[in-house]
């Protein structure tokens, strides 16, 4: 069985678009940098509290037509971001912002219900996601990008906390190319387990 994994990938302060292929034979193959977008330094930080990936549910997106995108957070231990949406009111809630180049749009954003938790201070219980985040959307391509090369950029709006503090909101970006099939070209499915129903 062939399988395929894209993705765009923080790496450092680098932001990479990654693709691995691997089959039966084969199925820890190691994954291949396609692009790479070079930020200030390819240094770590430490001070990030949340990681970001995005993957799809096809190997190319399809032109006058939609696919699925998965975009995974993951926060640091022992802290948390508000849900979205966010509780109790005035909180600043998880955002995921989309823009490509060629037109293409997501929409239909899915959220994961937040996790109550009891803070100081606070009468009513804080909505936060801690660990891993799922967040789906559907991308909307324009038939106009046949054959092209999506340049996009997704933004991930935050405000981290822990159990004493919480830091001034901050974002983190994913941006790379996203190949966009020929007219008439075959679409695959991939991925399908990252996108099978959700328990609720």
């Amino acid at each position: 069985m062939y399988c395929q994994r894209f993705a765009l990938t923080v790496i450092g302060s680098y932001v990479a678009l990654v693709m691995a292929a691997s089959d039966s034979a084969a199925a820890d193959a190691t994954p291949r940098v396609l692009q790479v977008a070079l930020a200030e330094t390819a240094a770590p930080n430490k001070k990030d509290k949340v990681t970001a990936e995005a993957h799809l549910s096809v190997d190319k997106l399809p032109p006058g037509s939609e696919c699925k995108i998965l975009i995974r957070l993951s926060i640091q231990e022992g802290w948390h971001i508000n849900a979205n949406p966010a509780a109790p009111e005035g909180f600043i809630a998880t955002e995921v912002a989309f823009k490509g180049k060629h037109g293409t749009q997501l929409g239909q954003l899915q959220y994961p219900k937040g996790k109550p938790i009891r803070m100081q201070d606070f009468d009513e219980p804080v909505s936060v996601y801690d660990g891993k985040v799922n967040i789906f959307g559907v991308l909307k391509v324009p038939e106009s990008a046949a054959g092209q090369a999506e340049e996009m950029e997704i933004v991930v709006k935050y405000q981290a906390c822990d159990d004493q503090k919480c830091l001034i909101p901050t974002s983190v970006k994913l941006s790379g190319k996203l190949p966009v099939a020929k007219t008439g070209e075959t679409v695959r499915s991939i991925n399908e387990k990252l996108f099978k129903p959700q328990d609720k």
